[in-house]
């Protein structure tokens, strides 16, 4: 599963190169047929073929594994930008549709716009919900800590108390006077590191 910043990437990856291979269409519309200019429609092709499918199918289950669904606004906004690629992508299907002032004005006033707006607001949607599920895990993990100092402080009151009952036994509980101050030891060892992890997360 991806966390919301690789989503992020993926979706600004896929969608971002389609404004400029949009633009490129429409330059290669007047242009001669040369092995360059085969070459660069199919990379114009394959790029806004890209960004049709991540804003089609792909985006929205990546966020689906996420648990996590845009805003009204922003998702409305993703549907706008999918409709916007949609004639470009049947331009691809026959090259006379990719003629003329109308799809010019399409790509210029319509689709750079729309997936600008689109890319801005859904990094920010997606980088201030990363930020508040850390926060989350942060907080998380400093409550396991400070469960287990509890659990840690215990052991050591316990293994406290098994040496002065060692010790009150006699010389039958010495051995396990050295077992009850290794387990006290080590206890101690394991609060520490407890410690540093918990300074580090509140220092983070």
């Amino acid at each position: 599963m991806h966390s919301l910043t690789d989503i992020q990437s993926l979706a600004f990856m896929a969608i971002g190169p389609a404004r400029i291979a949009a633009l490129s269409l429409l330059v290669l519309a007047n242009k001669e047929d040369s092995d360059d200019a085969h070459t660069a429609r199919q990379l114009s092709v394959d790029r806004i073929t890209a960004a049709h499918e991540m804003l089609g199918t792909k985006l929205p289950a990546m966020l689906k594994a996420c648990n996590h669904t845009f805003p009204s606004k922003l998702e409305e906004k993703r549907l706008a930008c999918f409709e916007a690629l949609t004639p470009l992508v049947e331009s691809l299907r026959d090259s006379s549709k990719a003629q003329g002032s109308a799809f010019s004005d399409h790509c210029l006033y319509r689709l750079e716009p729309l997936v600008s707006s689109f890319l801005i607001e859904m990094t920010e949607d997606l980088m201030e919900n990363h930020k508040r599920l850390e926060e989350r895990r942060q907080e998380d993990m400093l409550k396991a800590i400070t469960n287990a100092e509890v659990v840690g402080k215990n052991i050591q009151l316990i293994a406290f108390n098994a040496s002065i009952e060692a010790a009150r036994i006699g010389d039958m509980g010495k051995g396990f006077t050295v077992i009850a101050s290794e387990i006290r030891d080590l206890s101690g060892k394991t609060q520490m590191m407890l410690d540093n992890i918990a300074d580090l997360l509140r220092a983070s």
